[in-house]
């Protein structure tokens, strides 16, 4: 069964929950989300699948948006006082199997919830650390919920993890003894300075011709003439011909 159920109500977040399951199927795979609608295939039985899914999944992210609070059944009650509300049932399923169940306020401005205005069922979803969904900073949002999942749920693997890379510089010795540097800004005791490349007066020379060194505060050496230095075996070089 997916570990991530999708809770929310009809009229309310069915963009976001569509944006969010979308989302988090790409980057762990569609059979790890649950969402009513993508998930229970036709002829099932929606009853069963929703009680099954939300009583094993082992996270229920709860959308909440401006009218899931005032949703009204068919009789004109609260939704949420009626035992046969699917986003309630579907809720306590969660609540009672011992998933984590993390709210998921629908836009940046939506208050947190008030344990006074829920149903005594539901007051425990007042005191849970919530996440936001917004469209105006969507990526970073859906970005934060994933993380949050990878840390619950460790089976998850994460489609999208960059492989680590195999660039980068690789240096090799071919048999020289003794100590080998590469410098790019070096700072030696008390003289600090900028490695110049491919330039006459530098402290790495790479290109052709004398390497003169200049000498000011804190340097007491001045050298004209060639410098070479050869690690490990000898190599043909084109310039000293």
């Amino acid at each position: 069964m997916p570990e991530i159920f999708i809770n929310y109500r009809t009229g309310d977040c069915e963009h976001a929950a569509v944006a969010i399951e979308q989302y988090l199927s790409g980057r762990f795979g569609r059979e790890r989300v649950f969402r009513a609608s993508k998930s229970i295939r036709a002829g099932e039985n929606f009853r069963t699948e929703l009680s099954t899914a939300s009583s094993s999944a082992r996270v229920l992210l709860a959308l909440i948006g401006p009218k899931w609070l005032d949703a009204r059944d068919r009789d004109g009650n609260p939704a949420l006082e009626n035992k046969d509300d699917w986003t309630r049932r579907e809720i306590l399923n969660a609540k009672r199997s011992g998933a984590r169940i993390i709210p998921i306020l629908c836009g940046r401005k939506l208050p947190r919830l008030v344990a006074a205005d829920l149903p005594r069922a539901l007051t425990s979803l007042a005191d849970l650390q919530s996440l936001t969904y917004d469209t105006g900073s969507a990526g970073d949002d859906l970005d934060r919920i994933a993380a949050e999942l990878l840390d619950l749920v460790p089976d998850l693997t994460d489609r999208w993890a960059k492989a680590p890379s195999s660039g980068g510089v690789h240096n090799s010795n071919t048999g020289q003894a003794g100590n080998l540097i590469q410098a790019g800004n070096v700072s030696v005791g008390s003289i600090t300075g900028t490695t110049f490349h491919d330039t006459r007066d530098s402290q790495i020379h790479t290109g052709t011709g004398d390497l003169h060194v200049s000498f000011g505060d804190g340097a007491h050496h001045k050298n004209s003439g060639r410098i070479r230095q050869n690690f490990g075996s000898k190599r043909d070089r084109g310039e000293d011909r």
